[in-house]
């Protein structure tokens, strides 16, 4: 099954990459592709959601490095969290991609971004951008989008950050849509027909086990058209290393720091935690963590920026908690801008809901008044039903704007 499909995605989607390859703005990988012919050392990142972090087109496509330069020596870094956008991937950035000096970034985060059009998901999109084209090893980059089992994902925010810095991308959807017309495609079997997990009704429904993530052949034609496009840069002219141009909104995500629990103050009976690498969910917070154990626990953290997040675990007995920053009073609202654009206070819950304990994060604020500010949270009484107390585990502050 899967030998037609690759010979049918090779064939369609050698279509929209040339068109990508003659547009002189867009970068080409024949710096990634110089290292591997020469048998360089050359690593490679998967920057993005649960989709990238499956045993999927990940693996392939590595794989296919591995077959096709098997005298390179070869590293792949799995930057994958399942369940987060480019907000969180912005701040988290310099310690999971960055500080492993890649050559080629892949960046995955269309789905988890809702897909909307708007100024807040560019500037977390060239936060990310920004942060890659400072570092040491100015990594070329290629933009992802992966699609849902109704192929109407829309692109908007990040076709236009890739735009403006020249950024490959690859668009997963039309090819799946061009593999419908294939009359031989599988057939849902009974016990498929039965799983609540899936629609039938939905188009795509053939390419995944469930609403978004793609089955083994949804992910091997993501490879292959991955693959397709890879093959056109193998020969590729190396170009000089990239240089940022101004920003498409900001850079304030291009400014970002993950700061240690520690260094708020607090009030109640919190548990301070040791970091720990055997844990799953405690693994990422390499400086610790802090644990809020009952209604009415309390903290402050002073940070000097304009953008503030946090860095937390959803867990079985997660709470709610209510948080200010500075008055707490909004600033105006933008629209246009989206995001938690001005916003200085809200509540967030960390029960479970329909899901499972993981690591997660809220989003708090972004677009304050460069400076020093400060933030109060305390834990609330109430709790969400699918929560068996009211815990609120924090791994970072997440900081933004602090240059």
């Amino acid at each position: 099954m899967y030998r037609y499909l690759l010979r049918l995605v090779i064939a369609v989607c050698l279509i929209p990459f040339i068109t990508l390859a003659e547009n002189p703005s867009t970068r080409s990988l024949g710096r990634v592709f110089e290292k591997l012919k020469g048998g360089q050392e050359t690593t490679i990142a998967y920057f993005g959601g649960s989709i990238t972090a499956a045993a999927g087109y990940r693996v392939k496509t590595f794989k296919w490095f591995q077959d096709t330069f098997p005298n390179a020596k070869l590293r792949e870094i799995n930057a994958a969290i399942g369940g987060t956008g480019s907000d969180l991937g912005a701040f988290r950035c310099g310690m999971d991609v960055i500080a492993q000096k890649p050559d080629l970034v892949f960046v995955e985060f269309n789905i988890n971004d809702g897909s909307p059009t708007n100024e807040f998901r560019k500037a977390t999109m060239e936060g990310i951008v920004r942060q890659l084209w400072s570092s040491e090893t100015r990594p070329e980059i290629v933009f992802l989008y992966t699609t849902s089992r109704d192929l109407k994902c829309a692109r908007g925010s990040h076709p236009a950050v890739a735009k403006h810095y020249g950024i490959p991308e690859i668009d997963l959807q039309p090819p799946l849509i061009e593999a419908l017309k294939r009359p031989d495609l599988p057939k849902p079997t009974e016990e498929q027909l039965k799983n609540p997990k899936l629609n039938w009704k939905s188009i795509g429904q053939v390419f995944m086990g469930d609403s978004v993530h793609p089955n083994n052949l949804g992910h091997t034609i993501y490879t292959d058209t991955i693959v397709t496009y890879l093959k056109t840069q193998i020969d590729a002219k190396p170009l000089p290393a990239p240089v940022l141009s101004a920003p498409l909104v900001n850079d304030e995500f291009q400014y970002t720091k993950l700061v240690p629990p520690g260094k708020a103050r607090l009030s109640g009976d919190w548990e301070v935690l040791p970091a720990d690498e055997k844990s799953g969910l405690l693994k990422r917070y390499k400086e610790g963590t802090i644990n809020a154990r009952k209604p009415g626990d309390s903290l402050e953290f002073e940070f000097t920026g304009t953008a503030l997040g946090l860095f937390e675990n959803v867990q079985k007995d997660g709470g709610k908690y209510e948080w200010t920053i500075d008055d707490g009073e909004d600033g105006e609202k933008d629209k246009n801008f989206g995001g938690p654009k001005g916003v200085k206070h809200g509540i967030v819950d960390t029960a479970p809901g329909p899901y499972f304990a993981r690591n997660h994060y809220a989003m708090l604020c972004c677009g304050l008044p460069q400076g020093k500010h400060t933030l109060k949270i305390k834990v609330l009484e109430e709790h969400d039903k699918t929560s068996t107390g009211n815990r609120l585990l924090i791994g970072y502050f997440m900081v933004g704007g602090a240059r």
